[in-house]
């Protein structure tokens, strides 16, 4: 019973602490070789097919994924089916370095012996750089040239090949270039890289001074609004003194039959006096006002004609039956 019960408790926990330890790589290694073997079926199915063009691609891809000497074999072998002699090389002299390490005697005789069929038959590109500069990038289809490649005849496969160079301050240079077969040697010239075109410094543009808007400058100045409010008090005093005039008048008038009795002009019986004694107030209003009012009026021309053009505060002016008063800066 008791060894029942550790079968059944322990078992499990077993199988946990193992899961557990295992790295993850291992997990990832087992996903990678089954992607590995599914690319490299599908490189052999294309192949047997006769589509190399195709199955040399799925042949690469996997052994990018894990470096087996059979996949590199093959794709070796596709390369060579494809023309790709250069690539097909190439591959062979790595298998055959990886298969005399492995002790693979077999596999190794295979490599050698292709590779030894197919340099005779290769084309090869020499870069020879005429003006080296600091910083100079040489790359061939996309892939960059080492220094020590100058000068070299290395394998190309036959076909166009981009040859590009590039440097800090330079313009970049660019050349396509024809690989043929029957082992031609095909020399490429990568010229002295022009300068880049220096821009000149940016020229400030002128500044455009706009010119001030003129400002209408108005003749009513601080003292010539003064001057015509002066001479605008002094004429509706006149017209008030005016109106005090004709009331004086009248009432003159309606006294007159009652006054100047016994040849006295201002003798005047009882319905006559209270008329006439208005007539004298009356009169002596139109007087006072019309005084003030021609003062304002000539006061006013006279501010008009002497204001400057500086502007100055306005006068305050008041006008009653008692006089004018008249302040402010003049």
């Amino acid at each position: 019973m008791e060894a029942d019960l550790r079968t059944r408790f322990l078992a499990p926990a077993a199988l946990l602490i193992v899961a557990v330890a295992l790295p993850p790589r291992a997990a990832m290694a087992q996903d990678n070789s089954a992607t590995v073997q599914a690319l490299f079926d599908e490189g052999k199915r294309l192949e047997a097919l006769g589509d190399h063009a195709n199955a040399c691609p799925k042949f690469l891809a996997s052994y990018d994924l894990e470096h087996r000497l059979g996949t590199l074999l093959n794709l070796a072998y596709c390369y060579e089916e494809t023309g790709k002699l250069a690539s097909a090389w190439a591959r062979f002299v790595e298998a055959r370095t990886l298969a005399t390490r492995a002790g693979q005697a077999e596999r190794a005789a295979f490599a050698t012996q292709h590779a030894a069929a197919l340099e005779p038959q290769l084309s090869r590109l020499v870069l020879t750089v005429l003006a080296p500069a600091a910083g100079l990038r040489i790359t061939r289809d996309g892939t960059a040239v080492d220094t020590a490649e100058y000068g070299v005849a290395v394998p190309a496969d036959e076909g166009e090949h981009v040859i590009e160079a590039t440097a800090p301050g330079k313009q970049a240079w660019r050349q396509t270039v024809e690989v043929r077969g029957d082992a031609a040697i095909v020399p490429v010239a990568v010229p002295a890289l022009a300068d880049l075109p220096v821009e000149p410094p940016a020229t400030p543009e002128p500044q455009r001074l706009t010119p001030p808007v003129p400002v209408a400058r108005s003749s009513w100045t601080g003292r010539r609004i003064a001057a015509a409010a002066v001479a605008g008090v002094g004429i509706v005093g006149l017209g008030v003194g005016s109106a005090f005039g004709f009331m004086a008048v009248g009432k003159k008038n309606e006294s007159e039959p009652y006054c100047n009795q016994g040849g006295v002009p201002n003798d005047c019986l009882q319905p006559g006096v209270q008329p006439r004694n208005a007539s004298f107030s009356d009169a002596n209003v139109s007087t006072v006002l019309f005084a003030a009012g021609g003062a304002l009026v000539v006061g006013g021309l006279v501010l008009w004609l002497t204001a400057p053009s500086g502007e100055v505060p306005p006068p305050s002016v008041s006008l009653d039956v008692s006089g004018v008063r008249l302040t402010g800066s003049f």
